[in-house]
């Protein structure tokens, strides 16, 4: 499990990964915090490791960066039209209270009780309490450490369902895109060929009992 010295390593490590990404985008800290509901010392302490960034928090910045959460995630882009009008305070409370009813129903689908997983993931019981009640943000390297006793990764907490989720998706989506042959990409990008990718997608979504049955009775025609 994450020790102490660990955790202050992983905070640091972040910090500097956030400071790169908020230099990138040629933006100050106060705009930065602005952009996710909190002051510009917040920041600083953030980019400084003092202080550790949770996962909501992580989500709403790289979102309005536009730079992939993996980035920060496992270190190793489109634009939306519009971007949606949304209090950054309220949807990151929403987002600490989804993940923490995530990590409390994978808990108990484990048979851990509180103090067990506390004693797993070498924190102190009240912490998990609050970290399970919502009432406190779980700092990105003690969300980690909780997740690899609950045998979960952070990739299963992200947002998926709102308007940074859609946009995250859609980078996933671009960045496998890329992973394609060039050949690939310049059918897919081919406006002649879209009549041929709606008919792969519709037959996609048909039964492969179905589907044998069709070439089947085709067979049966041509012969």
């Amino acid at each position: 499990m994450m020790d102490e010295q660990a955790r202050i390593l992983r905070g640091k490590i972040l910090g500097a990964l956030l400071r790169d990404a908020r230099l990138d985008a040629g933006k100050s800290m106060k705009e930065v915090g602005k952009l996710i509901g909190v002051s510009s010392a917040t920041i600083s302490s953030y980019e400084h490791g003092r202080r550790l960034i949770s996962l909501p928090e992580l989500e709403l910045l790289a979102y309005h960066l536009d730079v992939p959460l993996q980035r920060f995630i496992e270190p190793s882009t489109e634009d939306l039209e519009e971007e949606p009008h949304f209090d950054p305070q309220v949807m990151i409370t929403l987002r600490q209270r989804m993940i923490a009813a995530m990590l409390r129903q994978r808990r108990l689908e484990l048979g851990l009780s509180q103090k067990q997983l506390a004693t797993a993931a070498s924190m102190p019981p009240s912490r998990v309490s609050a970290y399970e009640r919502g009432d406190r943000a779980i700092p990105i390297p003690d969300l980690e450490n909780l997740l690899k006793v609950l045998d979960q990764n952070v990739s299963e907490y992200l947002d998926r369902e709102g308007p940074i989720g859609k946009w995250h998706r859609s980078q996933e989506a671009f960045e496998r895109f890329r992973e394609l042959p060039e050949d690939l990409q310049e059918f897919f990008s081919d406006e002649e060929h879209r009549t041929y990718l709606r008919m792969a997608q519709q037959l996609s979504r048909i039964p492969l009992e179905d589907l044998r049955a069709v070439a089947e009775a085709l067979q049966d025609l041509v012969a």
